[in-house]
This record gives C-alpha cells, sequence and structure tokens, in this order.
C-alpha cells in the first residue's frame, strides 16, 4: 500500500510532460495523459489488493480507535519547521492515509477521469488546445487523488488549491469567449471564499494541536484534548470550504455559469 503514492504522481508527471513536449507526442500528448491516469488506475487495484489482506500486523495499519476502521498511515517528512505553535515547532509531511473511505474514493476518481478523458478524446477533437486540455485533467486528476490521500490538512490544502486553479483553467478552457472568462472568474472568486474558512479552520486545529495531522486532530477531539468551542468552529469553518468547492447555497452561483467549459 505505500505504493499508493505513485496513483496522483503519474498525473502530475504526464502534465509538464503534455505543455512542454505536446506538439511532438502522438495526439498532442492525450495518449500520455490517458495512461497515466490508466497508470494510477492499475496501482489503485493493486492498493486494493493490499488493503483486503491487511491487518493490524500490517506495517503502518491499525485499527483506528476514533472510527473503530483499519487505517493504513505512511508518512515522509518535508522539513522541520521552527513554528511557534500548541507543541513549539511543526514538522511537515508528506503522507498517505489509506482508509475504507480512501479506498472508495481513489477507485471512483480514477475510473471516472479516465472515462473523461477517453471520451474527450472524440469531444475536444479539433480543438486547437486539444493537448492543453489533457495537460489540465491531467492534473486536475492528479491534484484530487493527492486531497484523497492526504494525511495531513496541509498537504489537503495545496492540493485543494490546485483543484480549484485546475477547475478555473478548464471553465475558462474557451476564453476567447466573453462568457466563459466570466464564469471562470466567479467561480475563482467564490470558491476563494470557501477556501479561506477551509485555510482558517486549519490553522485553528494547528495552534490547537501543534500538528497538521488528521489523526492527531481526531485523537485530539477523542480525548478531549481540543476545546469544544475549537473543534465546534474548526469544524463549520472546514465546511464552509466544501461548501464553495461544491457549490452549495450561497455559493451555487458559480455552477450554472462553469457550463461554458468543457
Amino acid at each position: 500500500m505505500q505504493w499508493a503514492w505513485l496513483i496522483p504522481v503519474f498525473g502530475f508527471a504526464a502534465a509538464p510532460i503534455i505543455v512542454v513536449f505536446g506538439r511532438y507526442l502522438p495526439g498532442k500528448g492525450s495518449w500520455l495523459s490517458i495512461l497515466a491516469i490508466g497508470g494510477g488506475f492499475v496501482v489503485f487495484w493493486f492498493v486494493l489488493n493490499s488493503w483486503l489482506g491487511a491487518s493490524n500486523a500490517t506495517s503502518g495499519c491499525f485499527t483506528s480507535e476514533n472510527t473503530g476502521l483499519l487505517t493504513c498511515d505512511y508518512e515522509r517528512v518535508w522539513f522541520n519547521a521552527g513554528i511557534v505553535g500548541a507543541a513549539g515547532s511543526v514538522t511537515l509531511f508528506w503522507g498517505i492515509l489509506i482508509d475504507p473511505l480512501t479506498i472508495a474514493m481513489l477507485g471512483l476518481v480514477t475510473f471516472v477521469a479516465l472515462m473523461v478523458q477517453v471520451y474527450s478524446l472524440a469531444y475536444m477533437k479539433g480543438d486547437p488546445r486539444f493537448g492543453w486540455y489533457f495537460a489540465v485533467h491531467s492534473l486536475f486528476a492528479a491534484s484530487m487523488l493527492t486531497l484523497v490521500l492526504a494525511d495531513n490538512f496541509l498537504l489537503l490544502y495545496v492540493a485543494w488549491e490546485l483543484v480549484g486553479i485546475c477547475s478555473y483553467l478548464l471553465i475558462g478552457f474557451w476564453h476567447e469567449r466573453p462568457k466563459a472568462r466570466e464564469a471562470a472568474k466567479k467561480a475563482f472568486i467564490v470558491t476563494r471564499i470557501g477556501d479561506v474558512g477551509l485555510l482558517i479552520g486549519i490553522l485553528l486545529i494547528w495552534r490547537e494541536v501543534g500538528s497538521f495531522s488528521m489523526l492527531d486532530a481526531f485523537e485530539a477531539v477523542r480525548t478531549g484534548a481540543m476545546s469544544e468551542g475549537v473543534a465546534t468552529a474548526s469544524a463549520i469553518l472546514l465546511f464552509l470550504g466544501a461548501m464553495g468547492k461544491s457549490a452549495q447555497i450561497p455559493f451555487h452561483v458559480w455552477l450554472p455559469d462553469a457550463m461554458e467549459g468543457p
């Protein structure tokens, strides 16, 4: 399961290659993008197979006291940051967290992204920015997969913002149309409002717990180490971010105009 990090890496690698060398590649790089997402889908099945055979004896795996479900956490240190917080400093990790929800979403995102890209071969055929579309969509899918796998709020936020940027680029893809430009700007501005709430919620959790780790935050709530007020406020703020991204009332105004994109 430690190889789950490869699932988004394929897409992240394909996007810049298509941008730089797409004109020289078959299908302007579209097939490279499809291979990247398809490769992630193949790796998902290996991860699923490992997950089904995992137990508490498996390296990195344990039964969560918060959910009662088998959870596997694999971390790699980015660097130690001397930022003063509740614990005096913060260590930043690139980590992946695998639980039943992660498995379900990995399968869903990789499959849907792959089907969208295959369909787009015909749908976008003849478009002068054919390769650019596949580069952005590859980055879009990779960002979503990173969000699904993230075991800490900082990595989640980075992936969250990358998803927002890709949404902006896709909605405004036909930017020669005034309506597409306006729709992209509206989506970007409205979702940023929700993202501010998400960021404040993450910072509240870090200030209280001294860690960006989701598992640490869940444990702090379970044991009462995080005050009820902070837990409630941070949960509402995190939900605010989700409302913006999923176009829930009152942040729904950008969604109808988003149909200007491919």
